[in-house]
């Protein structure tokens, strides 16, 4: 299961966009058309598109607007391959999408002739309206930590209690002590958070090899966002957040992190699974840019998707350009709601360092 933040931006002022047309109304206060601007620097698009209306989440349309290639065909069959091995009711669900996408996908894969092999596309409308889907990211960290607690290494990752209904304020204090649930100790309780973010990841205890920590479980409680706390108190841009710039903002603020963090009553409880393989909600192993975690109400799981991957640099600033992806959603996200994906980036470092950065915008057609 994923659990990631939505420390994004909102864009719920674009839905009083009513009348259709090829870009939004000028007829607007000026902090709206600040916000106009910043999501067209985050990759959104409104110039030659039709406004759609809120009870349409889904479109049909006759072509892919974007005359691009697929850029990880390879990927993809791979993914498609372990759903059909591991969940048969998953494939026999969805069997005549899989059929026509991979007959598509082996004979080249060519967006502008996918009709011909008679796939239906399905446009979704954006959480704006304008086609504008918002993509975040997540990972699988990887957490340095130790089997007791020694020396840096001294903050619990916990397996599942039986009375679990504990804030995170009354863990950090103690009140899991003594009672046999600690996995693991780390070298820092921010990575904790972001691994109970993440809802899985990896351990390494330093012998070269790497321990799989799945989700067990959660204790009951509502999460809060503390990027959004962060931005709320002025202590970050909004337009600069992201997972690097919490890191930063803990770095200059040790003596605040623990007190931060307990605004977030909720917690997330592991088990070690000896199978090493990230899963997502379905139970199906993921590949990497292959699988997102989508809203089950808008986009259920098994779906085939064609995605507009906006492109981004190393400092999380749109590059001006956007590449096409097959994905399937297999997971799912707390606060991945509406028109709004959560992209699977892999494992490690690299991977969160673009996971973290990633608060973009692109199109994405559903197909059928």
């Amino acid at each position: 299961m994923k659990l990631s933040f939505k420390f994004v931006l909102t864009a719920s002022a674009m839905l009083l966009l009513s009348a259709c047309g090829s870009t939004p109304k000028t007829t607007v206060t000026p902090s709206y058309q600040d916000e106009i601007a910043l999501h067209e620097k985050m990759g959104a698009v409104y110039k030659g598109r039709s406004y759609i209306e809120p009870n349409q989440n889904l479109f049909s349309v006759s072509r892919v607007a974007n005359a691009g290639s697929v850029v990880n065909q390879g990927d993809f069959l791979t993914q498609l391959s372990i759903v059909q091995n591991t969940s048969p009711r998953m494939a026999n669900n969805n069997a005549s999408t899989y059929n026509k996408v991979m007959n598509w996908v082996l004979s080249g894969g060519n967006v502008e002739q996918i009709t011909q092999y008679g796939v239906n596309l399905q446009q979704m409308r954006g959480e704006d309206g304008y086609q504008n889907v918002l993509m975040t990211g997540y990972f699988s960290p990887v957490i340095h930590a130790r089997r007791t607690a020694q020396g840096k290494y001294r903050h619990p990752i916990h397996a599942m209690p039986k009375d679990k209904r504990y804030t995170r304020a009354q863990i950090y204090a103690g009140a899991l002590n003594g009672r046999g649930l600690e996995l693991a100790y780390s070298d820092s309780m921010l990575d904790n958070f972001l691994l109970g973010v993440q809802g899985s990841g990896y351990v390494d205890f330093g012998n070269g090899n790497l321990n799989y920590f799945a989700y067990a479980g959660q204790n009951g409680f509502k999460y809060q966002a503390i990027g959004r706390l962060l931005v709320e108190q002025g202590e970050i841009e909004k337009e600069k957040m992201s997972i690097q710039a919490i890191r930063e903002w803990a770095t200059r603020n040790p003596s605040r992190l623990r007190g931060l963090l307990e605004r977030n009553p909720s917690y997330v409880f592991f088990k070690n699974d000896p199978t090493g393989k990230v899963r997502g909600s379905a139970g199906i192993p993921l590949v990497p840019l292959a699988s997102l975690a989508s809203d089950r109400s808008v986009i259920p799981s098994g779906s085939v998707l064609l995605v507009e991957e906006p492109l981004i640099d190393s400092k999380g600033n749109w590059t001006g350009q956007h590449q096409l992806r097959l994905m399937m959603a297999l997971d799912v996200g707390g606060a991945v709601k509406g028109h709004h994906f959560d992209l699977y980036q892999g494992i490690g470092d690299e991977a969160g360092h673009k996971a973290g950065l990633m608060k973009h915008y692109g199109r994405v057609w559903l197909l059928k």
